[in-house]
């Protein structure tokens, strides 16, 4: 499969999408998780907020365990088709910022920022991200969530020299999404996501 293009387009069109408000690499891979108590992560040096792709994800339950879901960015192939997959997936669905970093052991992961949909406000969870993700630009932080009150806590380490200095990968933010989401972006109405969360059954 052809790579995917992500660039400050896909971030322009999700952002219109919702401005209409009411109120590890190589070997190792790229993994989806988000920053947890007890690890010490960093953004890219020189990164900044404003350059972090955000994307429209469906969060999609898996049918024989309601607690595990799989997110699947929607990539429309063209204006109509974006449009008709937003629409189905509209009870699922939130824009997300497609945030990379690394944990202190070298690891490079995306955490998957929810952020406010169209005629949502912003919640203390997704205001105290923002701040956590532009902490994580300037350097190693602890990052985790605490409860719905508090949203998410940034700690700084005592010093920045503590940690190794592990090497970023050379891949553009593009890659890096395509190879944590692999098949998992949907495209058009035909894919197998699509038919399951329909209810349609699935050609043997």
């Amino acid at each position: 499969m052809s790579e995917i293009i992500f660039d400050s387009n896909t971030t322009k069109k999700t952002l219109q999408d919702n401005s209409k408000t009411d109120g590890f690499i190589e070997s190792k891979g790229v993994t989806i998780n988000k920053p947890t108590a007890g690890v010490y992560v960093r953004c890219k040096p020189g990164s900044k907020l404003k350059d972090f792709i955000v994307v429209e994800i469906a969060h999609i339950k898996d049918v024989n365990d309601p607690n595990k879901e799989t997110p699947y960015i929607l990539h429309g192939k063209d204006d109509l088709t974006h449009k008709k997959l937003l629409s189905t997936f509209r009870s699922v669905r939130t824009p997300a910022i497609l945030v990379p970093f690394m944990d202190s052991g070298g690891n490079e992961q995306i955490w998957i920022c929810k952020q406010p949909g169209k005629g949502k406000s912003a919640l203390v969870v997704h205001t105290t991200s923002i701040r956590c993700i532009e902490a994580m630009c300037l350097g190693w932080r602890m990052v985790f969530f605490e409860n719905l009150k508090t949203g998410y806590v940034c700690e700084q380490p005592e010093t920045q020299e503590a940690f190794e200095d592990h090497k970023f990968s050379e891949f553009t933010q593009s890659q890096l999404i395509n190879m944590a989401f692999g098949d998992n972006i949907i495209q058009d109405i035909d894919h197998d996501a699509v038919k399951l969360f329909k209810g349609k059954k699935l050609n043997a």
